[in-house]
């Protein structure tokens, strides 16, 4: 018993001990550095609706990205997601997107903007709010998950 009096004391010193050591440094997340990858994503958007190159806007999104649609089914993976942008192109619809808010970390990022949609001959198809998330895939962002929120119509 008296053993029993002196190792007690011993073992929560060691384990209060083991548990207050400083954790180890570890590097800081750049969320400006993020938001400036994320803006020339954007533009690659942007070029890629305009130019009509598929290769381009097919690597901006992940192999298992969803599009979530309003009152339609989503649209899962890539080659799905080229197919909405086959439609896109020949429809001539081009876009501009603006960054409001992003929140993440290294991993995952989810960015908040506003933006359209718009036929090249001028013709406005929509504008609105969206969120992206985007995650980190061989150091690349790209588009996980993909949601548009129009604005009500405006009369033209």
């Amino acid at each position: 018993m008296r053993s029993i009096v002196l190792i007690a004391p011993a073992l929560l010193t060691f384990a209060f001990l083991s548990c207050n050591q400083p954790e180890k440094a570890t590097s800081q997340f750049d969320i400006e550095k993020a938001k400036l990858e994320i803006e020339s994503r954007l533009r690659d958007y942007e070029n890629a609706m305009a130019s009509g190159d598929k290769a381009v806007f097919g690597n901006l999104y992940a192999e298992d990205a969803e599009i979530f649609h309003n009152g339609r089914p989503s649209t899962i993976g890539r080659q799905a997601i080229l197919e909405v942008f086959d439609g896109w192109v020949k429809d001539s619809v081009i876009g501009a997107y603006t960054t409001t808010g992003l929140w993440g970390n290294e991993k995952m990022l989810v960015e908040q903007g506003t933006g359209y949609f718009a036929h090249a001959a001028g013709k406005w198809k929509s504008s609105g709010k969206y969120l992206l998330v985007w995650k980190k895939v061989n150091g690349e962002w790209q588009i996980f998950r993909d949601t548009w929120f129009s604005d009500p119509p405006t009369e033209e």
